[in-house]
């Protein structure tokens, strides 16, 4: 953990806001929360997404096929590691997916989507103002229960 808990807690206020925003995919929430420019976020759908303003026009494309996140939860309490000016975060995010599966038809998921989450901050806004914000997200699938593990445990 890190040392300062003040920079923990904005920290985790600023990974709080942008967890939220994901719930619904508001625009208007997500922005404040990275920095602009500079971001780069590594989505749970292999493609990267370059800026807030290019993000945001991922969650429009989202909405037009009727997908959506909700319920985003943390699965497991979020991890900060900070000094100075740099720091990440690691935790683990729940969400019900809804979307358009191909079949014109869309429908819940029944069982969450669970993936784990790496965000990089710096306390550096995009402008040079001292803020702490998201400089890159990264999301990807955790390995399935029957997936094995190299090497294998013992």
């Amino acid at each position: 953990m890190a040392s300062n808990e003040n920079d923990v807690k904005e920290i985790l206020a600023v990974h709080h806001s942008w967890l939220d925003s994901n719930n619904d995919l508001v625009k208007e929430k997500m922005y404040p929360n990275f920095a602009n420019p500079g971001y780069l976020q590594f989505n749970l759908n292999g493609h990267e997404y370059n800026g807030p303003d290019e993000k945001a026009k991922l969650w429009d494309g989202l909405h037009e096929i009727g997908f959506n996140l909700s319920q985003m939860k943390i699965v497991e309490e979020p991890k900060v590691y900070a000094e100075g000016d740099l720091a990440y975060l690691t935790t683990y995010w729940s969400a019900l997916v809804t979307g358009n599966t191909g079949t014109g038809v869309l429908e819940p998921d029944p069982e969450p989507l669970v993936f784990r989450v790496t965000e990089v901050y710096r306390r550096d806004d995009g402008k040079g103002n001292p803020e702490w914000k998201i400089w890159h997200f990264h999301a990807s699938p955790i390995a399935g229960k029957d997936t094995p593990r190299f090497p294998q445990d013992a």
